[in-house]
């Protein structure tokens, strides 16, 4: 994990390449063709989700599912929440027709991304700050233990990616999206937005009689839902523990003196060498937000609203908010740090005058970290408002 990225393509080829003797080492190189041609994890999973996303859209087209049918008297069931017409007929939600199982697909399929900037981010924190002189102020016995915190870390990780771990977290998702739709299964769609004069319970039946995924009319639409959101519910649930594992790093490297190190000397990216860092954390709040959407419209709007749902809300929520606004505010404490040490260093090193004065200026001219923190608040004020969006938006409609 904090080592340096290498292309998914070759790395068994270095791995072989290792084994040989020194004099044959020398003379193994990879070839330029190979090289160009090899993929990178990001690259492959992209390739995946693109081509699950057009596997599921020739499903729904083979079974009918993809766009309304004519002549089959349906109507589209948020057609109903527009017009004012309270009277019920058939319910049509083919799945062009379903913005929130649009949505929940979308966020399926680029959850893996998420995951796999995550790690290439992660990956680049420790050398980000080597580069950037973390280590210069250090002494010999906090490298020592930094080395230990380090290799603890990766130990962490390596357990996350054990067979056996991503075995038993791979049943337990896909148990729990099993059941997940069974509870669709059983109480059908979209409760909370109906806007007809008959039950609840006739609403919700009509709505799934018309789903796209409803078992009994689409069974392999059903299954393929059902395999994307348990490899969904996998990697997010991967991320969420990765996230852990590094904010106790984050935590116990600063306590060593080893945080967050923006490069006060010399600006090589516009972000005082921390461009990684700005990439994880726009990557991180992006993924929250999404996964924060996709949670709200499953259950939300797919669901009918119920108590214990808050608590599911509440509990990614939180999760969230140690994962990420935690890490951020070690991270700007950290850095903030290390500004005021350089500053400091300004006013006892340089003379005084005109120079010294637009040096220190140009110290705090630039945000302490690489993201600001309008962006940074903005981000937050969307993410908390979010959970009350979809609960408004069907009020409008009764």
């Amino acid at each position: 994990m904090f080592q340096e990225s290498v292309p998914a393509g070759i790395r068994l080829a270095l791995r072989l390449v290792a084994r040989l003797p020194v004099g044959r080492r020398r003379s193994t190189r990879t070839p330029a063709r190979e090289r160009a041609w090899s993929l990178t994890a990001k690259t492959k999973i992209l390739l995946i989700g693109l081509g699950s996303c057009l596997t599921l859209l020739g499903l729904a087209e083979a079974a009918g599912a993809l766009g309304p049918s004519s002549g089959d008297g349906r109507r589209w069931a948020l057609d109903y929440l527009y017009s004012g017409r309270t009277e019920l007929g058939g319910a049509s939600l083919a799945l062009l027709q379903d913005p929130a199982g649009l949505v929940i697909l979308a966020v399926v399929f680029v959850t893996p991304v998420f995951c796999c900037q995550q790690v290439q981010a992660i990956a680049a924190f420790v050398q980000m700050n080597e580069r950037n002189g973390g280590t210069e102020k250090l002494l010999d016995v906090e490298v020592r233990r930094l080395n230990e915190l380090a290799c603890k870390t990766n130990e962490w990780f390596r357990l996350l990616g054990r067979w056996w771990v991503s075995l038993t977290l791979l049943l337990a998702m896909a148990l729990g999206t099993f059941l997940l739709y069974r509870y669709v299964d059983a109480h059908g769609l979209m409760e909370t937005w109906n806007p007809t004069d008959v039950s609840d319970t006739a609403w919700r039946t009509a709505v799934y009689d018309g789903w796209w995924g409803n078992w009994h009319r689409h069974p392999e639409l059903a299954v393929a839902l059902c395999v994307a959101g348990t490899h969904a519910f996998y990697v997010l649930s991967k991320q969420l523990v990765m996230g852990v594992v590094f904010t106790v790093y984050l935590y116990r490297s600063d306590l060593l003196g080893f945080g967050v190190t923006p490069n006060m000397r010399y600006d090589s990216d516009g972000f005082q060498g921390l461009r990684p860092l700005r990439q994880f954390m726009l990557w991180t709040y992006g993924s929250a937000l999404a996964h924060m959407i996709g949670l709200l419209v499953l259950f939300m709007v797919w669901l009918p609203a119920r108590p214990w749902m808050v608590f599911i809300v509440l509990l990614v929520m939180t999760v969230d908010m140690l994962v990420i606004v935690y890490p951020s505010s070690i991270g700007y404490h950290s850095a903030l740090t290390v500004k005021k040490d350089h500053v400091r260093h300004l006013y006892d090193s340089e003379p005084a005058g005109e120079p010294r004065n637009a040096a220190i200026a140009q110290v705090w001219s630039k945000p302490v970290l690489p993201v600001t923190t309008r962006k940074a608040m903005t981000g937050i004020f969307l993410y908390l408002l979010a959970p009350a969006v979809p609960v408004l938006i069907p009020l409008l409609f009764h």
